[in-house]
């Protein structure tokens, strides 16, 4: 009678398959002993038969229907009762190396499997119970579970940091809080060639291959590059800070003294800035490269009114757009300059180029000026930076706390303490960055420099920075009339 093997192992440590290759040989000694031939081996290596995930040769068993089936053990092949209900369907028999013939096909011999497999299960579902409440123990405790991730490694039991890769989080934690996109962040990193944390997991794979004399594990795709999604996961990651969560919530913290890439103000103020609804994203894999699209108003009069009746401004953003083809005094045709245009009347057109050369321009004569340095209150730079940090963190904590009322983790009674609390720290902060008198914009931005800082800054700071600074709005004019700076009003914010 021909049987097929079915072998599984929960967890492969080294994916060399050791532990199946056992099963079978065992299986096929089995067989042979029983005078069977064994037509085909079904493996589910590294997969766990209760964590509820398919498990691939499994299915292919079932959908074959073989007339006879061997495993090393039942636990083998089924730990659910659901799974076994399948295999009695087939109406074959099991043979197993450990404990002989499984009968499916007599009612006593159901009633026997199925007693194994429910205390199997129940095995199963203690030992995750058990699991749970150790994690959540260790969590408390300080102890971090799991691997360490990128910022840290272990020498022997105890994690320390990666100053390497350390300094590599600290300078996207600084470049995102100073307002750089995570996709400039990232493409720097790429061009720079800093490996991602995927492709330092597989370094680490091969550096352990070759420590233990095993092939090095081969990968059918080239190492992962940075992207935003990486970048965001990496920097949101609350052991960076020195923080345990366990299910989503912060469980413990580490002892003090133990080793954090940043501190937990700073961990606060990233997620604050990360996960704000309002925070605009460009579509995946476009970067921004024009200097007011999204930044310059259409100013065009409308017929509604204000309150002291005059026209409200149309007031919608302004996009780039490609130079339209127009036809020429001979018959041919060219094609025009790139423009900016309104987005929501499209009524407004005005070259790109000779825009941002006008803002460019009045923002950094301005700021190139003796007495640029008037425009913006002077004080203690430290104590304004240290005053502005503590209070970006408590306005970032109070954000999370809403948040997580929202979510139901804490309840109406919790939330009012914690507000009450936090009021009472940001007034201080905030009287502290009153006395710092804060600046406007980068200190090295104001004076005779201005230029050159400007030309070292990347789009997304300069579009920032213009945002912060100037109010920019395109009026309309008339058709086929030469460039007039005066339809660009460019408006200092107060």
């Amino acid at each position: 009678m021909d049987c097929v093997i079915y072998t599984r192992v929960s967890l492969d440590r080294t994916g060399e398959a050791l532990a199946v290759a056992r099963q079978e040989a065992d299986c096929r000694k089995l067989a042979k002993s029983l005078g069977l031939r064994v037509v085909q081996v079904y493996t589910d290596n590294d997969i766990s038969a209760t964590s509820g995930k398919v498990r691939p040769g499994f299915e292919a068993m079932l959908d074959a229907k073989p007339t006879a089936i061997i495993a090393w053990h039942q636990d083998r092949l089924l730990r659910l009762t659901r799974d076994l209900e399948r295999v009695i369907a087939l109406n074959v028999p099991v043979y197993t190396v450990t404990a002989g013939t499984l009968d499916l096909t007599t009612p006593a011999g159901r009633a026997v499997a199925r007693t194994v497999a429910a205390w199997s299960q129940y095995e199963g579902e203690q030992k995750a119970t058990r699991q749970v409440a150790a994690n959540v123990q260790r969590a408390a405790n300080g102890v971090q579970n799991g691997r360490v991730g990128y910022g840290y490694r272990r020498e022997g039991s105890a994690m320390v940091l990666d100053e390497t890769e350390a300094a590599t989080i600290r300078e996207a934690v600084r470049r995102v809080l100073g307002g750089d996109s995570l996709r400039s962040v990232c493409k720097d990193f790429n061009e720079r060639g800093i490996p991602s944390p995927r492709a330092v997991e597989r370094n680490r794979a091969r550096e352990q291959a070759r420590a233990e004399h095993r092939p090095e594990p081969t990968y059918s795709t080239p190492d992962p590059l940075w992207n935003s999604t990486t970048l965001k996961q990496m920097l949101l990651r609350a052991n960076l800070a020195g923080l345990i969560v366990h299910r989503k919530k912060v469980a413990g913290r580490t002892p003090d003294g133990a080793p954090r890439v940043i501190d937990e103000d700073t961990h606060e103020r990233l997620k604050a800035v990360l996960t704000d609804p309002a925070r605009r994203t460009a579509p995946a894999g476009r970067e921004p490269k024009h200097l007011l699209a999204g930044v310059a108003r259409c100013g065009r009069p409308t017929d509604a009114l204000d309150d002291e009746g005059e026209p409200i401004p149309c007031g919608g953003k302004m996009v780039r757009a490609p130079g339209r083809w127009t036809k020429t005094k001979t018959g041919g045709t060219k094609r025009q300059p790139p423009s900016y245009v309104c987005g929501q009347c499209f009524r407004v057109r005005r070259k790109q180029e000779l825009v941002d050369e006008l803002v460019e321009g009045v923002v950094l004569g301005r700021l190139q000026m003796p007495d640029a340095a008037q425009l913006f209150t002077e004080g203690d730079p430290a104590a304004l930076q240290a005053a502005r940090d503590a209070l970006d963190a408590i306005d970032a904590r109070m954000a999370n706390a809403a948040d997580m009322f929202a979510d139901g983790t804490i309840e109406a009674a919790q939330l009012a303490r914690i507000t009450e609390t936090l009021r009472a720290e940001r007034a201080t902060a905030a009287s502290a960055v009153d006395a710092a008198l804060p600046a406007a914009v980068p200190r090295e931005l104001v004076g005779p420099n201005a230029r050159q800082v400007w030309d070292g800054l990347s789009i997304d700071v300069k579009r920032a920075i213009i945002d912060t600074l100037v109010q920019v709005v395109i009026l309309p004019s008339g058709s086929g009339k030469a460039f007039d700076p005066d339809t660009v009003q460019v408006v200092w914010r107060t």
